[in-house]
């Protein structure tokens, strides 16, 4: 979720930019204004106004300096997980071969080379005008890694969280945000300025060696919101009671106040921030986990893809079973080796990036489409991350398994996915420029990653159907947030199936 920047600034260049690019950027400003007050949303200034367009200016070439302490700061999260990592055999990064990778070699992956062009699998909006990817509009609140779900109550609206970007400023307690969001005019616009979710305060920092530095800054990150079959969850990363920095959940009723009226209606599990565990052995940077369901509705939560997957059942007290993946290992294994990325020796890892979906692989408008043991499955999404440059690149991915056990995987996407609008420069071009003033390296495309799926249909939660429309939400460089609606049979079209299960 963290990712590396770019070492270097180069402000003068920037600078000789950004006269340029200033009137487009008060002509975006200006209309996304107008399309914030025809939905009655409050402005980013205290006093009812925007920045002017000098302020705007002068904000921008703060951030090329403010953005470098935040920018550090996710540069060390990398490096202490890279460590976690390496010091934990279980997690030793292994070569096709399978033989350990040395992580401390001395090679300069500041100028690893890009790999030529990627053969995509492209998925268009299917709400836009243009068909790219729905910028989403704040009013000058930051936020990046956004998850949505449908709205309770007011089916022209939905749910969002998404982690407040705080550049500029000394980060001791990390925020997540929450707004109700609409569509209008091709953006997805909150209806009010995003306020911050109350989530409980992190427990005592229990980092040590390299990791005592996570000590220092409390509250939650890289959240994950998604429906269960019967209740939405949220998911994040804060200070563990059993390593360093670990995963808690909580029902999103407790926390968010549009599921005020089903507070006292239906049971609850984890009404207070629980701390999920996993089966040994317990690395110091635990992350991305997700829950999935089973036909029976038992929950379980997937801790780790690759390279080789670990899940268990999950309890009511966040403690958890065995690792079950052990039943599925020798299926799993030779679908891995098939279908997902092959990774270079340096700086390229395999990342769990979304929560879980269920889905019956027909269409609900099919009359003979009957949820079966044969045609329903469980599906996620996965990164391929890579560093070029000291640029992140992540390429999504789907992964599909059995909804009962043993949960073998049943197919793999055999292309990454491309979101159309996704910005990709030439290798002649110096680099893209944003109104923060961070910038791409050329040859280079935006690092989107991928951080929510979700049924887009107001009161449909956990299970779907390949006709049904989907929710993809996406951070964009660290800095920004995206969504894409799409079928969810466009998602299935390009899949690999792993031996031994028949294709549709």
């Amino acid at each position: 979720m963290f990712s590396r920047r770019s070492k270097s600034r180069d402000i003068f260049r920037v600078t000789a930019i950004v006269a340029g690019s200033l009137l487009l950027l008060y002509i975006t400003l200006h209309s996304l204004y107008d399309a914030k007050h025809q939905l009655g949303l409050q402005t980013s200034k205290g006093d009812g106004s925007l920045r002017t367009l000098k302020e705007d200016q002068d904000h921008d070439a703060q951030d090329l300096i403010d953005l470098d302490a935040v920018y550090s700061q996710d540069f060390q999260e990398d490096e202490a997980e890279a460590s976690a990592t390496s010091a934990d055999p279980s997690k030793t990064a292994v070569n096709d071969t399978g033989i350990p990778i040395d992580q401390s070699n001395d090679m300069d992956d500041d100028y690893d080379t890009l790999p030529e062009r990627i053969d995509y699998h492209e998925i268009f909006s299917l709400t836009t005008t243009n068909r790219k990817f729905i910028p989403v509009f704040t009013g000058g609140v930051g936020i990046y890694n956004p998850n949505i779900i449908p709205h309770p109550t007011d089916h022209t609206l939905w749910i969002m969280i998404a982690q407040h970007e705080q550049s500029g400023v000394e980060i001791f307690v990390s925020e997540e945000m929450t707004c109700n969001v609409g569509l209008l005019n091709d953006v997805m616009v909150c209806t009010a300025e995003p306020t911050v979710i109350p989530i409980e305060p992190s427990i005592t920092g229990n980092c040590s060696a390299e990791l005592a530095y996570f000590n220092a800054r409390g509250g939650p990150r890289d959240a994950r919101m998604y429906h269960g079959p019967d209740a939405p969850y949220i998911m994040y990363g804060s200070q563990s009671a059993y390593s360093c920095i670990g995963i808690w959940i909580e029902d999103a009723r407790m926390l968010l106040d549009d599921f005020h009226a089903e507070r006292f209606v239906v049971p609850k599990l984890f009404t207070h921030a629980t701390e999920v565990q996993r089966p040994p052995p317990i690395g110091g940077m635990e992350k991305n986990f997700f829950l999935f369901w089973d036909s029976a509705n038992k929950a379980y939560v997937h801790h780790e893809i690759h390279p080789h997957r670990v899940f268990a059942q999950l309890s009511f007290d966040g403690s958890v079973g065995p690792n079950l993946a052990t039943y599925s290992a020798a299926k799993d294994d030779v679908c891995i080796a098939m279908y997902m990325p092959h990774l270079a020796p340096d700086m390229e890892s395999i990342h769990q990036a979304s929560n879980s979906l269920s889905i019956t692989l027909c269409k609900r408008a099919d009359p003979g489409c009957i949820p079966n043991d044969s045609n329903t499955f469980i599906f996620t999404m996965f990164h391929h991350k890579s560093y070029h440059d000291w640029h992140g690149v992540y390429e999504p991915y789907v992964m599909v398994f059995q909804r009962d056990a043993p949960f073998a995987i049943h197919a793999i996407s055999q292309r990454p996915i491309w979101i159309h609008g996704r910005a990709e420069l030439t290798r002649d071009t110096h680099s893209l420029l944003y109104e923060n003033g961070k910038d791409i390296p050329a040859g280079h495309t935006e690092m989107f990653y991928i951080t929510s799926i979700s049924w887009k249909l107001h009161g449909q939660k956990y299970h779907g159907y390949l006709d049904d429309p989907l929710f993809l939400a996406f951070g964009i460089e660290d800095t920004r947030a995206g969504l894409i609606d799409v079928m969810a049979e466009d998602l299935f079209s390009d899949l690999g199936y792993c031996p031994g299960f028949m294709t549709r």
